[in-house]
């Protein structure tokens, strides 16, 4: 895939390009063994009983994910669409899952009485409904993100979880993933980049058809009715209409822009937004978004100092594909879900961490900046006499930043989905009471700072946060 190319902000700007060719030159990854590793879960014995609601697109990743977890037991699946419901209960039981099949998940809540677990998938507007209704059930709930696009209905999911007691998992897996963990390590325990003062991400998308449906599978218009569609289009295509879904920001965004929280360990004080449905016709949200966020970090002495961040999300191309970047006056990370993606760079004056010399025994040393490309269409000469003009900047040569340069992170033996490590924390929280790696309180968060950007682009104007408005 391509990779990102940059958003400058000033002279000092990292050029990504440079950054990703450098770290490419390595060839091979950066191993790091982080602090925290996340909860796999442990072999039990005690058998973990579940059900699922909502099995498209993102159910079945989840349902294919959580087959390869020991000791879980599959007993009931929910959909309102036949075709989706017949293809997971004929999945499960190729594996020896005798799972029922519902199309109304009271009636399944009602009647598998030994349920433990409830993983959710199904529209973002209907997750509350479905999350609350699992939890005041008695039973643990995985819900996807967003976990709502109504803060009003995902404030409820998290006084739901308090008053029943029943664990709610929000399913932003970058925090259970062994790569971001050790990401994180290295930027806010090592300080690898030094004092933090500028974030960005994006996650572009090339053109997206209509999903479409078999034609012979259509859900009639009386069922459509019934669970709150009006035709088969809007259904299957749920995420382009506000009564659904929060947009791209929420559908894309609410991954990385969660990331910048947890690494700044702050909620954001301010956005502005641009964006627009520029592209495409008979939908209802943006296609793009450009936002500008601020946040207020905790500095020496308790003092607070600011940070700036840029995320963009563009559904028209999948040119930058998606990462996320922190830089810092001492040096700057690169990390992405794609693991290949990335790297660490320390500025030329940064002083060598201890961390560092550490990573630099294990790669014997960093890889040097490499020398500007020939012209394009030419081969660099060869030779060794030095030319007169050596040195000189020629148009269209991009000079990487000075530096000591690192290949992306990688954890040792680390093998698994995207997926996995966070559905394997919600279990083993179920099983050993280890801690939840994004409750319902960080979802709520995250589910502030996102949805407020669609409020700012409408608003063509800089909206202030208030610290109540993170309290659920």
């Amino acid at each position: 895939m391509s990779h990102p190319e940059t958003r400058k902000s000033g002279a000092a700007a990292l050029s990504r390009r440079d950054f990703f060719k450098v770290t490419g030159a390595v060839g091979a990854s950066l191993v790091l063994a982080p602090t925290v590793l996340g909860e796999a879960a442990k072999a039990a014995s005690k058998t973990v009983n579940v059900a699922f609601i909502g099995v498209g697109t993102q159910g079945r990743v989840l349902l294919t994910n959580a087959l390869k977890i020991p000791d879980l037991r599959f007993v009931a699946v929910t959909d309102i669409w036949p075709y989706h419901l017949g293809y997971a209960v004929r999945l499960l039981k190729k594996y020896n899952h005798a799972a029922n099949g519902y199309e109304d998940y009271r009636e399944m809540l009602e009647k598998e009485k030994e349920l433990d677990a409830v993983m959710v998938a199904s529209p973002d507007w209907v997750h509350a409904e479905h999350a609350i209704a699992g939890m005041k059930a008695g039973r643990h709930v995985y819900c996807e993100k967003e976990m709502s696009n109504s803060l009003e209905k995902a404030k409820q999911m998290v006084l739901t979880s308090k008053e029943t007691k029943k664990l709610l998992q929000i399913g932003h897996q970058r925090r259970s993933n062994p790569r971001y963990q050790a990401a994180f390590d290295l930027v806010a325990k090592k300080k690898c980049c030094g004092k933090l003062t500028f974030v960005s991400a994006q996650w572009n998308r090339a053109k997206r058809l209509d999903v479409g449906w078999p034609k012979d599978q259509e859900l009639d218009p009386a069922a459509l009715k019934k669970y709150g569609y009006d035709t088969m289009q809007r259904f299957r295509n749920w995420r382009w209409y506000k009564q659904y879904s929060g947009g791209p920001i929420a559908d894309l965004g609410s991954h990385q822009i969660d990331i910048f929280n947890w690494f700044l360990g702050a909620s954001p004080k301010a956005v502005m937004a641009s964006g627009g449905l520029d592209y495409y016709e008979g939908i209802e949200w943006y296609d793009n978004i450009n936002a500008l966020y601020e946040w207020d970090v905790s500095g020496e002495g308790g003092k607070k100092r600011p940070v700036r961040g840029f995320y963009q999300v563009l559904s028209t191309t999948s040119h930058g594909g998606y990462a996320e970047t922190f830089m810092g006056d001492e040096g700057s990370i690169i990390i992405s879900e794609n693991a290949g993606t990335g790297g660490i760079r320390r500025e030329q004056e940064a002083p060598e961490a201890d961390w560092e010399k550490e990573l630099q025994k294990a790669m014997a040393k960093p890889a040097a900046a490499p020398a500007a490309p020939a012209e394009p269409g030419k081969e660099a000469p060869k030779t060794d006499e030095k030319k007169d003009d050596e040195g000189d900047i020629k148009v269209g040569h991009s000079i990487p930043a000075p530096g000591r340069y690192y290949p992306p992170i990688n954890v040792p033996n680390f093998t698994k989905s995207e997926h996995l490590p966070h559905i394997e924390n919600f279990f083993a929280a179920i099983r050993e009471g280890a801690a939840l790696t994004c409750p319902g309180e960080v979802g709520y968060d995250t589910a502030v700072t996102v949805l407020k950007v669609n409020e700012a682009v409408a608003a063509a104007k800089r909206l202030d946060y208030t610290p109540e408005e993170f309290k659920a």
